[in-house]
């Protein structure tokens, strides 16, 4: 059985990048790749993902800011937070938001 996933960056290079990286292999199913957030309840609602990978600058609303609107309805889906940043204070407040 394939994990299915879901892919939250703006970053159109790096999408496609992580994109054909989940594609070529064999054990996870790429469901889609999102440039924002603007309506991560009703994506994640709809495709039910295993699992999230979820940039955490993102216009409109931040991956953190979406972090924390998913756990308000859905506490048991992971989401690995994807990043250039290197400081303490973007990844403390990713973790803190779930």
């Amino acid at each position: 059985m394939k994990l299915s996933v879901l892919i939250y960056e703006d970053n159109p290079l790096l999408r496609e990048s992580v994109s054909t990286m989940i594609q070529s292999n064999r054990d996870l199913n790429l469901q889609a790749a999102f440039e924002n957030v603007l309506n991560v309840e009703a994506e994640i609602k709809s495709y039910n993902p295993d699992f999230i990978l979820m940039d955490i600058d993102m216009p409109g609303m931040s991956g953190i800011e979406a972090v924390q609107k998913i756990r308000k309805f859905n506490t048991k889906v992971p989401i690995v937070m994807l990043t250039v940043f290197d400081d303490n204070e973007n990844i403390f407040n990713a973790i803190c938001a779930g």
